[in-house]
């Protein structure tokens, strides 16, 4: 009980911090006041409250709920860590769709003379998502890897969410946007991910089982997504998109979309499947 106690204040702390230390101070990039970020993006009013592009919002909404009725799912089924995990990224989503979509120009533009950077819920999509990928890697630590990769996985999954957590707050504090960035949090957490990848194809070429292919089926559309996700991003047609043909479809939809089919796999390809893989001995 004191170490559940313990770990719930710590998580609590946390959020505290990034909302006290809040960097409000960096601008957005490209600069943009409120009525730029208006101009180049669909929006409605309900009321006197702006919801921005509504249709991305439906989106992340629909894979936030998809998310978390999986990790439900699982946790009911004896398949707790992973269930906690998805859980986690669930409520991670709900709160980027929150502050990246939905409410994005009251939470970073209303009010400022230039739109800011970043916002507390996004903050907190960051923490939590990251605390998801780091019990991820204690659920596959237990049912997959063995003696010195399960300590790693397991030590990992612990260091990371730590590391990840203090890597956050010291940005929020020192009002640093790349250490508050997405792509840092890609950076941070996308090799774990290819060490996943190469236990299940090592146990793969081992015993051939039906639960490590499909792993490294889930892995590599894991990739596929993140990749499309930041080669649209690039190319950055998302705008111009917009302007010529009325059609609001960014980085995101993509990468949400992408991650709908994903789950909806993990779901209907790979979670019974799951519930038979005995734990590595």
């Amino acid at each position: 009980m004191k170490k559940y106690l313990l770990i719930g204040t710590l998580f609590i702390l946390v959020l505290v911090m990034l909302y006290i230390f809040m960097p409000v101070a960096i601008p957005s990039n490209p600069l943009t006041t409120p009525q730029e970020y208006l101009g180049i993006k669909p929006y409605l009013n309900i009321g006197d409250l702006v919801i921005i592009v509504p249709s991305s919002t439906i989106i992340v909404y629909l894979l936030g709920v998809q998310i978390i009725l999986l990790g439900a799912y699982l946790y009911k089924n004896t398949k707790k860590l992973w269930g906690l995990s998805f859980i986690f990224w669930g409520i991670g989503t709900v709160l980027a769709g929150t502050s990246y979509q939905g409410l994005g120009y009251e939470l970073k533009c209303s009010g400022y003379e230039y739109c800011i950077f970043t916002s507390w819920l996004e903050l907190s999509y960051l923490f939590v998502t990251g605390i998801s990928i780091g019990l991820m890697a204690l659920a596959f630590a237990f049912d997959f890897a063995v003696k010195k990769m399960r300590k790693f996985l397991e030590y990992f999954g612990v260091i990371s969410i730590v590391l990840y957590s203090t890597v956050l707050v010291i940005g929020s504090v020192i009002e640093n946007s790349f250490l508050i960035s997405y792509e840092l949090f890609t950076i941070f957490f996308m090799p774990i991910f290819i060490v996943f990848f190469v236990i299940n194809i090592i146990r793969y070429r081992r015993k051939q089982s039906i639960i490590d292919r499909k792993f490294i089926v889930m892995w590599i559309l894991f990739l596929i997504v993140n990749v499309a996700y930041y080669a649209y991003y690039f190319i950055g047609i998302t705008e111009s998109l917009y302007m010529n043909s009325g059609i609001w479809f960014s980085a995101n939809d993509v990468l949400h979309v992408g991650l709908i089919i994903w789950f909806l796999y993990i779901r209907l390809g790979v979670s019974k499947d799951l519930f038979e893989n005995k734990s590595s001995k």
